[in-house]
């Protein structure tokens, strides 16, 4: 089921994906969802996102994520955006991995509640 706010939508969406909780994650994405990321992928549409996250999952263990500094940049009734730094950690193959960096993430409101649409994540600080 989709959020009733913007923010709800943003932390039930994080809360999924910590949670491995696909089915609760695509519920929160339009479906025709488009996720840059900061290695040049372009993921388009909810089957090759859920396709890219469940064959992470099956790579990293120990899965930490955290979200930082959000700043609703922009929000009315049917459109908002946010923008945020991420960090996570991990394990594959019992090494330590890690990244993070800035995100951009664009949700609308289709009269049934609010779903992402678009989020672009890239390297470096978002704040100076």
């Amino acid at each position: 089921m989709p959020a009733n706010s913007p923010q709800a939508c943003t932390s039930d969406f994080t809360a999924a994906l910590i949670g491995r909780d696909m089915e609760a994650a695509l519920t929160l994405l339009t479906d025709d969802v488009v996720f840059f990321y900061s290695n040049g992928t372009a993921i388009v549409g909810k089957d090759a996102f859920s396709a890219l996250m469940t064959t992470n999952w099956k790579m990293v263990q120990d899965y930490v994520y955290a979200a930082a500094d959000p700043v609703w940049i922009a929000q009315s009734d049917s459109v908002a955006s946010v923008i945020y730094s991420f960090t996570w950690t991990g394990k594959v193959r019992d090494q330590a991995v890690s990244g993070g960096g800035r995100a951009t993430r664009v949700l609308k409101n289709d009269g049934s509640g609010w779903r992402i649409t678009h989020e672009h994540l890239s390297n470096g600080d978002w704040k100076p």
